[in-house]
C-alpha cells in the first residue's frame, strides 16, 4: 500500500508536468517538500524533555533548538530528512556535559517543530539562526541531508564560526536528491526539469554549485567523514572521490551499517573526534585560510 501511494504521487506529478506545467512549477515542489514526520519514541521524548527547548520561527517555518549541559565546548547535532533530534541520544549518553554543551536542532517539519515543510533554503536559514544564537561551535555533527544544508550555508557565507565538522552519510549534492526522488516516485524527465527550475528560484545559489565535495575539500576546518560502502540512499562512490582529494581528512568507512550509521564504533569515533583539541595547523585563522582557498579555486 505504501509503495502504491508513493507511485501514485509520482504519477500525479508526471501528469501535471505534461498537462499543466505552470501549475506543476508552483505545486510539485510544495508536494515534495511536505514532510511525513517520523515518530518520537517514549525514550526519545524523555531525552528531549531533559533539554532546554527554544522554539523559533523564520518566514513562518518553525524549528526547535535543544540544549543539554553547560560545558565550555559547544557541540551542535544536525539531523537528516525524515529524522529528528532523538537520533542523537546515543551521543548524549557518551558526551561529558561538564566539558561540552550539547545542542541539537529539529529542522522545520521535523521532530517537535510546529510546521510540516522543509526545503534546503529553510534548513540553511535555520542553521544560520541557530549558530547566531549559540555563538562559535567547536564541532558540528551532520547526518544525511543536513550535510547539504551546511555546505549551502558555507557557500552563501563562509564566515560561519565552526571549528570542526563531522560529515556522516552525506549525499553528493542536490542532483543526488533529485535522483532519489526520481527513483522513488518514478518521476519523468519533464517533472525533474521543472523541479530543477523551481529549486533554483528558491535558492540563493544555483543548486549545481552546492556539492558536499566542496565542504570536504575546500573548507579549512578539521573534518571526520563517516560513510558506509553499502549506503543505497547516499552512495559512497562520490564521497570516496572527494575523500581522495583531501589526504588530511580523518575517515571511518564502514560496511553493513547502511545509511543510518548506528553502531558503538561510530558513536565512539565521533566522541573521540569531538574531544580532540582543535588545531589550526597554520598561523592563519580558519576564515582567512578559507578565503585563500576559495580565491585559488575560483
Amino acid at each position: 500500500m505504501k509503495n502504491l501511494i508513493i507511485k501514485s504521487v509520482g504519477a500525479f506529478i508526471n501528469v501535471t508536468a505534461f498537462l499543466f506545467p505552470k501549475w506543476n512549477l508552483n505545486n510539485s515542489f510544495k508536494i515534495l517538500s511536505k514532510v511525513k514526520r517520523a515518530g518520537i519514541s517514549e525514550k526519545g521524548k524523555e531525552f528531549l524533555n531533559k533539554a532546554d527547548q527554544t522554539f523559533f520561527e523564520l518566514e513562518g517555518q518553525s524549528s526547535v533548538l535543544y540544549k543539554w549541559g553547560n560545558g565550555p565546548k559547544k557541540v551542535l547535532f544536525l539531523h537528516g530528512w525524515l529524522s529528528n533530534s532523538q537520533r542523537w541520544l546515543p551521543y548524549y549518553d557518551k558526551l561529558d556535559l561538564t566539558k561540552h554543551t550539547m545542542y541539537a536542532l529539529d529542522a522545520p517539519g521535523h521532530g517537535m517543530s510546529k510546521t510540516d515543510t522543509l526545503n534546503l533554503e529553510m534548513y540553511r536559514q535555520a542553521i544560520v539562526e541557530t549558530i547566531n544564537r549559540i555563538g562559535t561551535i567547536d564541532t558540528v555533527i551532520c547526518h544525511s541531508f543536513s550535510n547539504t544544508a551546511l555546505t549551502y550555508a558555507y557557500l552563501v557565507n563562509n564566515e560561519i564560526s565552526i571549528n570542526k565538522i563531522v560529515i556522516m552519510g552525506a549525499p553528493s549534492g542536490i542532483d543526488a536528491i533529485f535522483m532519489y526522488f526520481k527513483e522513488m516516485l518514478g518521476l519523468s524527465k519533464k517533472a525533474i526539469n521543472i523541479l530543477d527550475k523551481k529549486i533554483n528560484e528558491i535558492l540563493v545559489l544555483p543548486h549545481k554549485e552546492i556539492l558536499v565535495e566542496k565542504l570536504i575539500t575546500q573548507t579549512p576546518q578539521q573534518k571526520l567523514v563517516i560513510h558506509d560502502k553499502g549506503d543505497l540512499i547516499t552512495p559512497y562512490a562520490p564521497i570516496k572521490s572527494a575523500i581522495e582529494k583531501n589526504p588530511k581528512l580523518e575517515t571511518l568507512i564502514t560496511t553493513g551499517l547502511k545509511h543510518d550509521l548506528k553502531s558503538e564504533e561510530v558513536y565512539d569515533r565521533v566522541i573521540t573526534f569531538i574531544d580532540t583539541s582543535y588545531s589550526t595547523q597554520t598561523t592563519n585563522s580558519p576564515k582567512q585560510k578559507l578565503k585563500q582557498e576559495l580565491i585559488i579555486n575560483s
